[in-house]
């Protein structure tokens, strides 16, 4: 079964548009009043509708998640069921047969047969929006497409370059002395976790940066890099988007001269992001705190809503499809260089073998022009109409997407220009200077 959400509290019926918000990586509700296509939804007097992805949240259409199982979770089969859902609620008639598809039973005041349709995705679901258009161009008229990282990238290196970005972007609260501070202080904090065996027991690590257990191997200290990089990922990627602090904040902690060195910066900065600003240690076991709860094969209890586990679905995604590991190895610069245990062999490859069983995997599946999911949606060449891909220069994930030629991550990844970015004419690039 497949959960989706019907809103028609502005719809004008026979003729009006319907909007149909995609989900993805994670449990869907119904569409907040927050998000711009409901203010849309409101002015065009739009039905609302909502799908859940497959395998998340309460849409399972396995009984567990063993890795047999996972082999219907790809991006071909959601847009499947995303074509086949619109579908279901064209074929609607007020004064038809009764509903028999859905519990409780579709009930619209009036036949959506005639209506426009069209759909709303971001980050991944933003690629599901652009897809489907493209796959499907039939069944809606357009697409709205935001943040989404349609290039399929394995080693995804430009993320570590976009955060670096945002904090050194004076626009948002960043400035060119909180990057410095940051990359001064991951320098001195690898320093400190090498220095001593087994690794991380130096008692001059802060203690908001003192591992929880024992770094016995490159895959813990992995783990524990990831969680230091992972609370400027957080903060970057949600800017102004949610609850603070945002980058403004933890550029405020870390430029505050009362911090003696860069080191204890960091430390602030990570405690603040992570705990509240009250220190505590930070995940260190690649086995217990990256890999145990991926491997639980089970989905959440019936009845968890928006609380249901997703990340061995998404990561599964990820090591299959479309890679996006994000780590901290790239040329460009970026102030988390010296975390170098986050690289695609420790933060990638060892996640897909362990997490799943899968002891050749060497990368999510490709041909040989490069990713397999790059030669069926065309990635960044999206040769399709009616369009328009919204990102924000200070989004990670617009490093993968469709931007302005003028931006540094234009193309990026794509060196040898084997899907060079080009749009329609019915297309249209929006590229927000400083959102994330």
């Amino acid at each position: 079964s497949q959960r989706f959400y019907v809103d028609g509290s502005h719809w004008g019926g026979e003729g009006y548009p319907v909007f149909l918000y995609i989900g993805g990586e994670g449990p869907q509700g119904p569409v907040s009043p927050r998000l711009f296509m409901y203010e849309l939804a409101t002015e065009h007097r739009a039905l609302i509708l909502a799908l859940e992805h497959r395998y998340y949240g309460e849409s399972r259409p396995v009984p567990d998640m063993s890795t047999a199982n996972l082999k219907y979770l790809t991006s071909h089969q959601a847009l499947g069921d995303l074509a086949r859902f619109v579908q279901y609620i064209k074929s609607f008639h007020p004064g038809g047969p009764p509903d028999t598809a859905s519990t409780p039973p579709l009930s619209l005041q009036a036949s959506p047969k005639r209506s426009s349709f069209v759909v709303f995705g971001g980050s991944y679901p933003g690629n599901l929006a652009a897809w489907l258009k493209l796959k499907y161009p039939s069944l809606i008229e357009g697409s709205v497409s935001s943040s989404a990282p349609v290039f399929a990238e394995y080693n995804f290196e430009q993320y570590a370059s976009v955060v670096g970005f945002a904090l050194g972007y004076p626009l948002i609260g960043g400035t060119q002395e909180c990057y410095d501070i940051v990359a001064k202080g991951t320098e001195q904090l690898r320093s400190l976790v090498e220095s001593t065996s087994p690794m991380g027991t130096s008692e001059a690590i802060p203690d908001a940066l003192k591992p929880c257990t024992t770094i016995n191997d490159e895959l813990d200290l992995s783990t524990y890099e990831a969680t230091v990089f992972g609370a400027f990922q957080g903060v970057v990627q949600y800017n102004l988007e949610g609850r603070p602090p945002y980058v403004s904040d933890v550029c405020a902690e870390i430029t505050n001269a009362s911090h003696a060195t860069a080191l204890d910066a960091l430390a602030w900065a990570v405690s603040l992001v992570l705990f509240d600003g009250e220190p505590k240690c930070l995940p260190s076991s690649f086995a217990q705190d990256a890999i145990s709860g991926l491997a639980n094969e089970s989905f959440s209890a019936a009845g968890c809503d928006l609380d249901c586990a997703s990340m061995r679905q998404w990561i599964y995604q990820s090591c299959n499809e479309f890679g996006y590991f994000q780590t901290t190895t790239g040329n460009v610069s970026n102030p988390f260089s010296s975390l170098k245990s986050v690289n695609l062999a420790n933060a990638g490859q060892a996640v897909c073998q362990r997490a799943y069983g899968i002891t050749d995997y060497a990368s999510p599946a490709k041909n040989d022009l490069g990713l397999a999911a790059n030669t069926a949606y065309g990635a960044r060449e999206l040769s399709s109409s009616n369009i328009t891909v919204v990102n924000g220069n200070s989004d990670p994930w617009h490093s993968l997407g469709i931007v302005n030629s003028t931006d540094p991550f234009f193309n990026s990844g794509d060196a040898g220009s084997s899907f060079p970015q080009a749009v329609t004419p019915s297309e249209s690039i929006v590229e927000i200077d400083g959102t994330a």
